[in-house]
Parts: C-alpha cells; structure tokens; sequence
C-alpha cells in the first residue's frame, strides 16, 4: 500500500506541473501574439508617417514647381503673354494650312510638312534674329521671318474666305494667327534694346557739346586731336586729351579758365573796389546842409575776399604770374594810396596815438590800437594752428570793411616781419 500511495503522489505532482507548464506556455503564447501585434501596429504607424511624410515632400515639390512657374509669370509677364499668344496661335495656323493644302489636293503628310515649314521658318528666324541681337545685323532674319510670316498669313486668309463666305472675318482671324505671333516675337526679341529718349537726348546734348567746345576752342582742340591721334587706342579719353591740351594751351589745368580771364576779373574787382570809396555825392541829401556826412563812403559791395581768388588760381598759373596777397591787396587799395607819413613828423599823430596813425592816410579812418591788438591775437591763434593771416579772416573777426582790413593785416605782418629793435 505504501507503494501505491507514492505512485498517487507522484502521479500528482507530474499532474500539477503539467499544469504549471500549460498555464506558462499559455502566458509565454499570449506575450508573443501581444508583442507580434504591437509590431505589426508600430509598422502601420511607421508605414503610414512614411506614406504621410511622402505625400508632404511630393506637395511640396509641387508647390516648389508651381512657385517657380508663377514667380517666372510674376517676374516676366510680357514674356508669359507672348509664349501663350505663341503656343494659341501656332496650332491653329498649322491646322488651317494643312486645311488649305488637303482642300487643294495636296497630300495629307505633304501639306503637314509644308505647314511646319512655313510655321517653323517664320519661327527659326525669329529665334536666329533674337540670338543675333547685340552681335551682328538682325535685319536679315527680321525680313526673312516676316516674309515667311506673311506667306503663311497669305493661305490661311485665302482658305478662310472661300472656307467661310458668309463669314469672311474668320480669313483675318486665321491670317492673324499667323503673323500676329511672329510680331509679338519681334517686339519683344527686338523691342527695348535701343537708346531710350533720355539716352537720346542725352547723345544729342553731347554732340552739341563737342561741337560748341570745338568750335570756341579751335587751338585747345587742334592739341587733343593730336594727342589722341598720337596715344594708343583707347589709351586716352577725349576729355583727358582736352585737359591736357588746355595746360598745354592755357598754362591751366582748370578747364575754361585763362590768363586772360583771371586778369580781367581781378581788374573788374579792382574797379569796384576803387569806386566803393568816392565820396557821396550830395544830391543824395537834398535839403541837407553841404557835405553833411564827410566821411560818408559808399558801402563795398560783398564779394569773394583775396583768399577766394588765391583759391580760384591753379598752382601753375600762380607760380607762373605775380599774383600773390600783396598784389590782390593792392588791387584792393581804395583811391590814390599816398606813403604813409613818418612817425616823427609834425600832425602824424592823432588822439588814437602814433600806432593807429601810422598806416592811415588822408581821408582814411586811422587804425584803432584795441583793432590792432585783436588783430595780433587773431595771428597768434592762427599761426598756432599754421594758418596765414588773411584779410577775409581779419574782416570776418572785426566785422570791418575790406580796406580797413588790409591796413590792419599789413600792420601785424609789418610788425611780425619787422620787430621793433630792442634797446
């Protein structure tokens, strides 16, 4: 009995870990059909975003490419017009010769191949028209396109009006389709590449530039043909040639400017400045007792100081002539300039003392000692700086006239030049 009860036992056992295997295999089977659908959903997922992200890429190269037409449109809408007016009028010529020829009994694939020829030649020259632009000669392609242009247009207005008798504008319309085309082409192939009106207007005042210029400056322009004539091609400009040609005539580098005309603008100055002193005449003061004013003086005309016209002088023709501040000073001298009397001499001093009387002269206001010494401060400022001392700047600090100025300059720089010996 002991023996049987342990086969029972045993038996039971194998029994209770046949069942443990089952149930393990049963949870191991489940895992795997779990994790077999979790894979097969992940690549759904994966294989729809890949089916997604393709659809993105392929809308968008579409809109890349529609992006690409439009902007093409939007940056070049007369070009756009003419390859749609050339695109719907190609196809209807051709259709219509080849109509014209069937219906003259000619050869179905003859009249197709005629058709083009016409059609294409006018074609073929506007594009050999349009390659030759800027190069060579147009004119050639030009007329040859629109004479095959106008054969074409020729047929298919014939067949149009014996086509359609009671409707002879359809002939027109099918002529146009023929050469309005090839026109637009030439337009646009041929149209906007000559000098505008502005540019021509332009040339047209150049023109009359250079023929004034040659005229007014015969010497000037015998010089810079020569040195044009002379230098390589395109080595020198013609203005170049001409401001070279100037000095060489002139002496000047300053194109229009002679000895000649500085000379006669320095004396038209002179003058002006002589006649801003003479005495008022007394008529301007009727009712007046005589000479109510003695020292009335006409006020000077403002105008360009000497330092402006040291400016206006080239270097050459400054070094090469005596026009220096001295001699524009002079020219500016009001009146008859007497030599100043001696310091020592009786009546040269006044109540401003010896110094603001020893540059005046008759009928001039004597030089004021306080002017003399803002004078000499203003030297000293300046040549601190290494400025010269001018009249311009010695009236602009005074607010004084110009002749006064020059008496006043002149006797700093006397001063300065000359000082006085030390005892």
């Amino acid at each position: 009995m002991s023996g049987l009860g342990e086969f029972r036992a045993e038996r039971r056992e194998d029994r209770r870990a046949e069942r443990a295997d089952a149930r393990a295999d049963r949870r191991e089977e489940h895992e795997q059909r779990r994790l077999d659908a979790e894979a097969a959903r992940q690549r759904r997922e994966a294989d729809e975003r890949a089916a997604e992200q393709a659809k993105e890429r392929r809308r968008a190269a579409r809109a890349v490419r529609l992006g690409r037409v439009t902007g093409w449109v939007a940056a070049n809408p007369a070009r756009a017009f003419v390859r749609l007016v050339q695109a719907c009028s190609i196809v209807p010529a051709v259709v219509s010769q080849v109509a014209a020829l069937d219906h003259a009994k000619v050869a179905v694939l003859l009249a197709v191949l005629l058709a083009a020829m016409l059609e294409g030649g006018a074609w073929a020259l506007v594009a050999l028209g349009a390659q030759a632009e800027g190069e060579r000669s147009t004119h050639t392609y030009r007329l040859g396109a629109w004479a095959a242009g106008t054969v074409a247009a020729g047929i298919n207005f014939a067949h149009g009006w014996t086509q359609y008798p009671h409707y002879h504008w359809v002939a027109f319309v099918l002529a146009l389709s023929s050469i309005g085309a090839v026109w637009l082409t030439d337009l646009q192939t041929h149209g906007g590449r000559g000098p505008t009106t502005a540019e021509k207007k332009q040339a047209k005042e150049r023109a009359e530039h250079a023929r004034q210029r040659a005229e007014h400056h015969p010497k000037v322009r015998e010089v810079a043909d020569r040195l044009l004539s002379a230098a390589a091609y395109g080595a020198l400009s013609t203005d170049a040639a001409w401001r070279i040609a100037w000095e060489y005539v002139h002496g000047v580098t300053t194109p229009g400017l002679t000895a000649e005309l500085l000379a006669q603008r320095l004396n038209a100055r002179a003058r002006v400045a002589e006649l801003s002193t003479l005495p008022a005449p007394a008529d301007l003061w009727p009712g007046m007792p005589d000479d109510p004013f003695p020292a009335l003086t006409l006020p000077l005309p403002s105008g360009p100081s000497d330092g402006v016209y040291l400016d206006t002088v080239p270097d050459g023709l400054r070094n090469a002539s005596p026009i220096t501040t001295e001699a524009l000073e002079a020219l500016y001298r009001t009146g008859s300039y007497a030599p100043a009397p001696d310091a020592g001499a009786p009546g040269s001093e006044s109540s401003d003392g010896p110094v603001g009387n020893a540059s005046a002269t008759a009928g001039e206001r004597p030089l004021d000692p306080a002017d003399i010494g803002r004078v000499r401060v203003l030297a000293d400022d300046l040549a601190a700086r290494g400025e010269e001392l001018s009249t311009k700047k010695v009236r602009d600090a005074l607010g004084c006239r110009n002749d006064y100025a020059v008496r006043l300059r002149r006797q700093v720089v006397t001063e300065r030049n000359d000082p006085p010996a030390t005892t």
